[in-house]
């Protein structure tokens, strides 16, 4: 599923910015104004939506994973027991935030992914022969 402006949907602490050029108010020129949510550029904004999607996920009732803890950015990935299981998380994250499902997995960092009835098999052949065929065309 892709997230839709992830960066937007977190809440920040106070911060506050000066009026953009071109966007000034001539009556009050020196005027800073108080960000209510996160704008994409600023550096608290990945921070941001980290917290606000661990919040979310650990209500859930997910836990962290002990190897990896990290989250890449807006793009996430899931899977389930059945197609239920799956439905059901897809509907509860889409109450919560704008996305848009990709369909099945076939790709994911560069392998391909073969998914059978009671399996998932990922595969570099067929992606890296083809890669191969590029670079060596007499193969």
């Amino acid at each position: 599923m892709d997230v839709k402006s992830a960066f937007l949907n977190g809440f920040i602490e106070e911060v506050y910015m000066r009026q953009p050029p071109g966007f000034e108010n001539a009556r009050f020129p020196d005027r800073v104004y108080k960000l209510r949510k996160a704008l994409y550029g600023l550096k608290q904004a990945p921070r941001a939506w980290y917290a606000m999607l661990k919040s979310f996920l650990l209500k859930s009732g997910f836990v962290i994973g002990l190897v990896d803890k990290t989250l890449y950015v807006d793009d996430i990935v899931f899977s389930g027991l059945s197609h239920t299981s799956v439905s059901s998380f897809a509907e509860q994250m889409s109450r919560e935030l704008e996305m848009s499902l990709m369909g099945e997995l076939q790709f994911f960092l560069g392998l391909q992914i073969k998914q059978g009835p009671s399996s998932i098999k990922p595969s570099i052949q067929e992606t890296y022969s083809k890669s191969l065929r590029l670079v060596t065309p007499s193969l």
